[in-house]
């Protein structure tokens, strides 16, 4: 059986998460820096998993939940205004 890699700590608060965990119990901020582009009567979607420090979607250029969250040093206006 292979060993799976132990979980990252929260890139806001460093609180180390349960296996399952997606959002982070101590402060909220989602754990994997996924592509915001969800799925909608209009779009296919693309909710593609992007490396840590991805402020802009690898795969189709839509800005990511860490992004949107402004958890990435250098990003911290979200590119939709101050709501979230």
């Amino acid at each position: 059986m292979a060993q799976k890699d132990p979980p990252e700590p929260c890139v806001r608060c460093a609180k180390l998460p349960g296996e399952k965990d997606k959002y982070c119990t101590g402060c909220g901020a989602p754990l994997v820096n996924r592509c915001f582009d969800e799925h909608g009567p209009l779009k296919k979607g693309c909710n593609a998993v992007n490396d840590r420090d991805a402020a802009y979607c690898a795969k189709c250029g839509e800005p990511t939940l860490f992004n949107l969250f402004g958890l990435l040093p250098g990003h911290e206006h979200s590119p939709f205004g101050d709501s979230h």
